[in-house]
């Protein structure tokens, strides 16, 4: 499981306020342009304000990747899924979330791509609720 920090080094204000409400589950779809979905989860278990938050996206089909927060401001954001292995594409990708942060609800544009190319493979929208968390006991 690839697990990857997060870098806040935005000195805009309403970054760390981003960064706070970002906190806690997340239940959500990726859709695509010709229409197909996929749901996810966003986990961050820690309300501190700090580098080195820890994100973690998952899909049902296996998909366990780390998130990088790299840009915060106001109530926007943009964030790097993996990179991770794409069963469908059979390949290692980066998806990349820009949306905005509501107090329980993220909404916005994707875009994936193969890691270490430049061509997109995947865009569309992709929205998300906050959850109760999620439970790690075996």
């Amino acid at each position: 499981m690839l697990m990857t920090n997060v870098t806040t080094t935005t000195t805009r204000d309403g970054a760390a306020s981003v960064v706070a409400a970002l906190a806690g589950s997340w239940r959500g779809r990726l859709q695509d342009a010709p229409g197909a979905v996929e749901s996810f989860n966003l986990e961050r278990e820690t309300t501190e304000r700090v580098p080195g938050q820890v994100f973690l996206f998952t899909t049902p089909a296996g998909v366990a990747a780390g998130v990088r927060l790299l840009e915060a401001a106001d109530r926007a954001f943009v964030a790097m899924v993996g990179p991770y292995f794409d069963p469908a594409e059979g390949a290692m990708v980066v998806t990349v979330l820009e949306g905005t942060c509501e107090p329980d609800r993220l909404e916005g544009a994707f875009h994936t791509r193969r890691y270490n190319w430049r061509d997109t493979i995947r865009q569309g929208r992709f929205s998300a609720t906050r959850v109760e968390p999620v439970s790690r006991a075996a």
